[in-house]
């Protein structure tokens, strides 16, 4: 995408837009954090439980820091930075001011640093995280590209990003920061 086309999408999201858009793992839902609509419509597309909560993706770890605690120790925060050999979606203590609709039942936010090109281009056009869900309904598996975003959602969807491709294919691993407990392990 253009840089003109960037700068529209993020305005857009910014805006309550709900996207479909490649991540570096799977496909991916999104939209802006702060934007309980947009969220809530993301949940009812996917037949999703609001309690469950959600995934931030950014390509830093500062667009992030309004979500997270303020408490967090310089190891972890080093250890949060710090490249992995496979995606991996931290489970960081929330900010108490974090919004519910992201961290549902949780006391903690999930969030995914990437060098993702799509997401790169669209978190710092917003100087934000943004949303991700994997872009199925309940049940149903992952859709691949842009043409199954198009037959799975239709037009429940404001824009189905082309011009990136998806990393691994997999799901990401789930860690937990403070205790290193591994919920969902990493398969390519």
């Amino acid at each position: 995408m253009s840089p003109w086309a960037i700068n529209r999408l993020s305005k857009a999201v910014e805006n309550a837009a709900v996207i479909a858009y490649p991540t570096d793992t799977i496909w991916g839902l999104g939209c802006h954090p702060m934007c309980a609509p947009a969220v809530i419509r993301i949940m009812n597309i996917k037949q999703r439980d609001l309690e469950k909560g959600l995934i931030l993706l950014s390509p830093c770890l500062e667009y992030c820091k309004p979500y997270i605690s303020d408490e967090l120790s310089s190891q972890h925060i080093d250890q949060l930075q710090e490249p992995d050999s496979h995606p991996v979606t931290w489970l960081v203590p929330a900010n108490p001011g974090c919004p519910v609709w992201l961290t549902g039942q949780h006391t903690t936010i999930a969030i995914r640093l990437t060098d993702h090109p799509f997401i790169v281009s669209i978190c710092s056009a917003m100087q934000a995280p943004i949303v991700s869900t994997s872009a199925n309904r309940r049940g149903k598996p992952s859709v691949r590209n842009a043409l199954q975003a198009r037959r799975q959602f239709g037009d429940e969807l404001d824009t189905i990003v082309t011009g990136f491709s998806t990393g691994t294919g997999a799901a990401s691993e789930i860690r937990s920061l403070q205790s290193g407990y591994v919920s969902r392990k990493f398969h390519q």
